[in-house]
């Protein structure tokens, strides 16, 4: 008798133990999921807008000339399309440096809100170069920064969403620049001010503001977050440990960034992508009025194209995040702006280009967001990810120089040459997907062969045999 009710009283003591263990986990999953919420309702947004002005900043150069900037500068030949690449000359150059910074002087103290709103005042050719090589150097790690300041926050199987947003902001911005531009060209006049002038004085006004309001509003890390609680921080940074945030900073991991064949596929990815991307945002207002609408109708005609990028690109960063996959999702959604540029190629109907122009959006945005994230999560440690990031956009932002040259003046209203170049550097993109998806297939192999045959883990960061790359 005295044996069972010991056996009983032992089970009972394992029961207790085992739901205490269980509420234990309970609590802490209810605490991780508290965490994560307060971290997308207080930093999503804010890093949305920041980068939605940033954009429109750097695109409405295309508003712009369709409400005369380029007839008030005097702007011959090539010359405009000289001013939209030259912005990335500088922006290339100031990537690498400045994003591997990012971790040193903590996200809240760069520069990216030093937007000029002097291109107001533009009165020459020669200004207008020196401004838009500013505008680049200013900008040229913001991009790059935000997305590894979303793995600063979120585990690598949590960033594709919170990444994608940056891709959601950069098509909103078509939309609100559009909707801004359609509103402040009709001050012309103003002042003694030409209507594009005011769009830049407004614009950039707007970004100012907001970009001070960034030095208190975006925290440095979970540990820094003042809406967080003490316990949530420490929880914070416990996440984020595995994922190599706390290295010590290290050359090697600079240096094995740059040897990594996932890298340079990757930037390959990237720059083909960016041809297709930066042409499009910048020569959309201008496509659509060659296509037989005036000025005014070309800002907002262009408002409804942009808001389907970006519900197309939100829709893929949750897909690619509910199904963890990446490849499948950037070759599905190049699917449709294959069609759209095969669209603007074979037909001169100018209510079926337009059309043509929401298929080519609608996807446009996916390519270089995903890639980028899939980078990011394949990644690791903290500087090897920052170096693998400054890399893939420094080499992908060169696609923003060969972007500022395709789409020229003389072919209007067909402009077949930017068509033909989009459409091959999203082909190219394509295809080296494929490419660094067999990769990364026969690398996991290769990590799963080796534990398997208990083989020495001498890895580090993603080259770790537990590390899984993310196909």
């Amino acid at each position: 008798m005295a044996t069972i009710l010991e056996s009983k009283t032992a089970l009972s003591v394992v029961a207790d133990t085992e739901r205490e263990g269980k509420d234990a986990d309970a609590f802490d999953l209810r605490l991780e999921r508290r965490l994560v919420r307060k971290m997308d309702m207080y930093i999503i947004p804010v890093y949305m807008i920041t980068y939605m002005f940033s954009f429109i900043d750097r695109v409405n150069i295309g508003n712009a000339k369709v409400a005369g900037l380029a007839h008030d500068l005097h702007l011959q030949g090539s010359e405009y399309n000289v001013a939209v690449s030259i912005f990335y000359v500088t922006y290339v150059i100031f990537e690498i440096p400045l994003t591997v910074l990012l971790k040193l002087v903590g996200p809240s103290r760069l520069s990216w809100s030093l937007i000029t709103i002097f291109s107001g005042f533009l009165q020459n050719y020669t200004g207008f170069i020196i401004v838009r090589l500013l505008l680049g150097l200013c900008e040229s790690a913001f991009f790059p920064s935000l997305n590894l300041y979303v793995s600063m926050f979120w585990k690598r199987d949590e960033i594709a969403k919170r990444a994608i947003a940056l891709m959601v902001s950069m098509s909103l911005a078509g939309a609100f620049g559009g909707l801004l531009a359609y509103g402040l060209v009709q001050m012309d006049g103003i002042g003694g001010y030409a209507g594009w002038r005011w769009l830049y004085f407004i614009e950039g006004l707007i970004s100012f503001v907001f970009a001070v309001a960034c030095f208190w509003l975006l925290p440095d890390n979970p540990e820094t977050a003042y809406f967080l609680t003490s316990e949530e921080r420490e929880l914070g940074k416990k996440r984020l440990i595995s994922q190599g945030n706390y290295e010590e900073f290290s050359f090697q991991d600079v240096k094995a960034a740059l040897k990594s064949p996932i890298c340079w596929l990757s930037s390959v990815v990237q720059i083909a992508a960016c041809v297709q991307v930066y042409s499009m945002s910048t020569f959309l207002p201008i496509i659509v009025n060659g296509l037989g609408y005036s000025s005014l109708q070309s800002q907002y005609l262009t408002i409804p194209v942009y808001i389907t990028g970006a519900l197309g690109v939100f829709a893929a960063g949750y897909i690619a995040d509910y199904y963890q996959a990446r490849a499948p999702i950037l070759l599905s959604f190049s699917l449709p702006v294959i069609a759209g540029y095969a669209t603007l190629l074979g037909t001169d109907n100018p209510a079926v280009n337009y059309f043509g122009c929401y298929l080519v959006v609608f996807g446009s945005y996916v390519y270089p967001g995903l890639n980028l994230t899939w980078l990011n999560g394949n990644t690791a440690p903290h500087y090897k990810r920052a170096a693998a990031v400054a890399m893939n956009q420094t080499i992908g932002n060169i696609g923003g120089i060969i972007a500022g040259q395709i789409y020229l003046a003389r072919e209007s209203p067909r402009y077949k040459t930017g068509h033909a170049v989009s459409l091959s550097g999203l082909s190219l993109a394509w295809v080296v997907t494929w490419i660094l998806w067999a990769h990364l297939r026969r690398e996991n192999g290769k990590k799963e062969q080796q534990i398997r045959d208990d083989v020495k883990d001498a890895g580090r960061g993603d080259t770790k045999l537990d590390f899984k790359y993310q196909l």
